[in-house]
């Protein structure tokens, strides 16, 4: 399952992060940079992405894995405006589709105001970019990072969002309707129709040209074979 973070995930998160990064980054981090990596730290900085960004928990029995996403402001690649800052599981939880989940979760959410949108990976940790890759991810550049008093290359993934294009519609010059207190009658040539509760609600949403994405397409195509509406240009 996955829901949004809580405080009370903190350690369990910090531990997460520490012991994936000590399995993951070995001899590509400092190892006493590795080492140092204390759990109250760790434990701090989630508290602070918890307030700062978005964050969510993929949780069995306990959380396993956790991400966490929002807005950018680095100077680099500036017309990605969006980040996945970090996406870890539990060492021993990984290799069944967890990360998969939370970062296309982590994307979805990021797309409904984001075209474009980055993470960062250590140019050694092969197995990562090959599952962001494997994501719909691209690599777009490289840049280099002092972690621990090493200079550590990383590349930078980016992925394209395209909005999916909706057709509105208008009521047909034909026809006319009338609202009344529980349904609305709609006049055309040469039917007389009656719509009660959610369709109501629909044609309503659809004539003032709101969102019509979870309108159902089987009554879209009802109206417009009744010449209720039509296609707007």
């Amino acid at each position: 399952m996955i829901r949004q973070g809580k405080k009370e995930d903190a350690h369990k998160i910090a531990k997460i992060k520490i012991d994936n990064w000590r399995r993951t980054y070995q001899n590509i981090f400092p190892d006493d940079f590795l080492e140092k990596l204390e759990l109250n730290h760790e434990t701090k900085k989630y508290l602070n992405n918890l307030e700062n960004r978005n964050v969510i928990v993929y949780e069995t029995e306990e959380p396993i894995a956790y991400c966490y996403y929002g807005n950018r402001t680095e100077k680099i690649f500036p017309e990605y405006k969006a980040e996945v800052f970090a996406l870890y599981v539990k060492n021993d939880c990984q290799e069944h589709g967890v990360g998969t989940k939370l970062l296309q979760d982590a994307i979805k959410d990021l797309a409904k105001e984001h075209n474009k949108i980055l993470l960062w990976c250590a140019k050694e940790n092969t197995r990562a970019i090959s599952f962001y890759q494997k994501n719909g991810l691209e690599i777009i550049g490289e840049d280099v990072e002092n972690i621990g008093g090493k200079d550590v290359e990383k590349v930078a993934l980016g992925i394209s969002i395209e909005k999916e294009k909706t057709t509105s519609y208008q009521l047909k010059k034909s026809a006319n309707y009338i609202e009344k207190e529980d349904s609305i009658a709609i006049y055309t040539n040469p039917d007389l129709i009656f719509l009660k509760e959610e369709p109501r609600n629909w044609f309503k949403r659809i004539i003032h040209h709101e969102e019509i994405l979870d309108i159902p397409q089987k009554f879209v195509n009802y109206l417009l074979k009744k010449e209720v509406i039509e296609a707007s240009n």
